[in-house]
């Protein structure tokens, strides 16, 4: 299983609204893989908490026989092509994409780590990952998201009405 997390919680000239940029995000997806699922879109607080709009987020889970610096190379130029700036660390963005699991493979590079290191933190990814699988498990820590997504209810999570 290849999941993607996708987010945004900025407006874009070109698209208007954080929800837009998903849509549209989801849809460059599709036009550079194959996409078996694509999760409900949640409306998250940012992480770490600060002062930033709330974002829309949600999960693909994409099929592909390509390498994954090959994919996260896709990626990051989605991203530049929908108008993503990188200046500061966790700064505000119009789209997010992140490479979270490819199969089971667990790797460590200055550039990519699978799974994503923080994937059993956050329930604005395990939400949507429990849309699409809640038995997916995660292959180092050996549980599944459904039962990560659990401890996690402190952090606030809103299903988006689209």
């Amino acid at each position: 299983m290849i999941l993607i997390a996708f987010g945004s919680n900025l407006n874009s000239k070109v698209f208007g609204s954080p929800l837009n940029n998903c849509m549209e995000g989801i849809r460059l997806i599709g036009e550079n893989f194959s996409v078996s699922k694509v999760s409900k879109l949640y409306e998250t607080e940012p992480i770490p908490k600060s002062n930033q709009p709330w974002y829309i987020n949600g999960v693909v889970e994409i099929n592909t026989t390509l390498h994954p610096f090959d994919i996260l190379k896709k990626l990051l130029i989605l991203e530049k092509s929908l108008g993503r700036k990188r200046e500061f660390k966790n700064e505000a963005r119009i789209i997010d994409f992140d490479l979270l699991c490819y199969d089971d493979l667990v790797m460590k590079t200055t550039e990519l780590e699978l799974p994503h290191p923080r994937i059993h933190m956050r329930s604005f990814v395990l939400k949507p990952i429990c849309d699409i699988d809640p038995a997916w498990s995660h292959p180092i820590i050996k549980k599944r998201a459904d039962v990560l997504l659990k401890s996690l209810s402190n952090q606030k999570i809103f299903l988006k009405k689209t």
